[in-house]
């Protein structure tokens, strides 16, 4: 059980951390930032920033911020 804990956990980060550097909204303080916390807590940040730092280019106002 342990093993596919680590995985998803790996996962969130790895897929956390591509999106995080391809985002073009981001400065050089924040993609840092976000990187760190997505590290820092493994199963938490990458959805942290999936839920809350992440912009999508859907919606009413054409993302969520």
């Amino acid at each position: 059980m342990t093993s596919v804990g680590v995985t998803v956990a790996f996962a969130l980060f790895a897929m956390s951390l591509v999106s995080i550097v391809r985002d073009p909204f981001l400065g050089f303080v924040a993609k840092p930032a976000w990187v760190v916390v997505a590290l820092i807590l493994p199963i938490v940040g990458p959805i942290l920033w999936f839920a809350v730092g992440k912009r999508y280019p859907y919606g009413p106002t054409g993302g969520n911020r």
